[in-house]
């Protein structure tokens, strides 16, 4: 999908008018009396319905009183950490959105796959992903296993951002988090996601190719300005838009495996 980048424009106007009247003034005596008029304390300044303004200090005799209803959920900021909303994923190759042979010539070699290709009719790879979320969005959790891929032959895996059948750009990069084939010895991988995780796959990227590969934008029509968050990640998942998606040598391009995030309601999650 095309998205076009709209650089904003903001524009500022400055106006200062000066009058100058009553030449008989001293100026000096003005400057002092305005400097008097500084020092002197002075109650906060209110509107007609006894509002201060913004920014003044409120006396706490002043002040609205507080609500006497009890909160309709029980207050407890200890809960932040308990998982909120959850999202699942099935991988298979025909979630891909083509073959290897239908990579464009002018994709860099880094893109390429460097070992024979397979079709997504005979491949029998797949896979099963979850991706949870605290309920105070500081920290995600990704628990995910495949079968009939071998380990050696990983090259990448990703979270993505697109609709299904659509090649979107990186949000997390886990080769960035230690060695894939490490993680993937015994077919499962789970890890913990943090605001630099997402980070650092804008800090790694790199030239035109980089910039438009790497980082999901807030929103589409502003490309540039990528998601910076796990909150901003949880968004994109409500939205339907995130997608697990898993590379080896042979299928470099598309990719072997790709599974769409869909929200699902568990025990313990919203």
């Amino acid at each position: 999908m095309h998205r076009l980048f709209h650089l904003p424009v903001f524009v500022v106007l400055i106006s200062s008018v000066l009058y100058l009247g009553g030449c008989q003034g001293n100026l000096s005596a003005r400057m002092a009396a305005a400097r008097a008029t500084a020092d002197a304390p002075s109650a906060p300044t209110q509107t007609a319905d006894g509002q201060a303004h913004h920014g003044e200090s409120i006396s706490a005799a002043d002040s609205r009183p507080e609500l006497t209803m009890p909160s309709p959920i029980l207050l407890d900021p200890s809960r932040g950490q308990e998982i909120g909303t959850v999202f699942e994923a099935f991988l298979s190759p025909h979630q891909e959105g083509g073959e290897e042979e239908d990579t464009p010539s002018a994709v860099p070699a880094v893109f390429k796959s460097t070992a024979p290709s397979v079709d997504r009719n005979e491949r029998m790879s797949r896979g099963h992903g979850v991706l949870s979320f605290t309920k105070d969005l500081s920290k995600a959790y990704v628990h995910i296993a495949i079968e009939n891929v071998d380990p050696a032959e990983i090259a990448m895996f990703h979270i993505h951002c697109g609709r299904p059948g659509q090649l979107g750009p990186i949000l997390v990069d886990f080769a960035l988090a230690g060695n894939l084939q490490h993680y993937w010895a015994d077919n499962v991988l789970t890890l913990e996601i943090t605001n630099e995780d997402i980070e650092a796959v804008t800090n790694e990227a790199s030239g035109l190719v980089g910039a438009f590969t790497a980082g999901c934008p807030i929103t589409p029509s502003i490309p540039m300005d990528k998601v910076k968050t796990i909150s901003g990640m949880e968004i994109i998942a409500r939205e339907g838009e995130l997608y697990f998606n898993l590379h080896t040598n042979g299928q470099m391009f598309f990719g072997d495996i790709r599974g769409q995030l869909h929200q699902v309601d568990v025990p313990n999650g919203n």
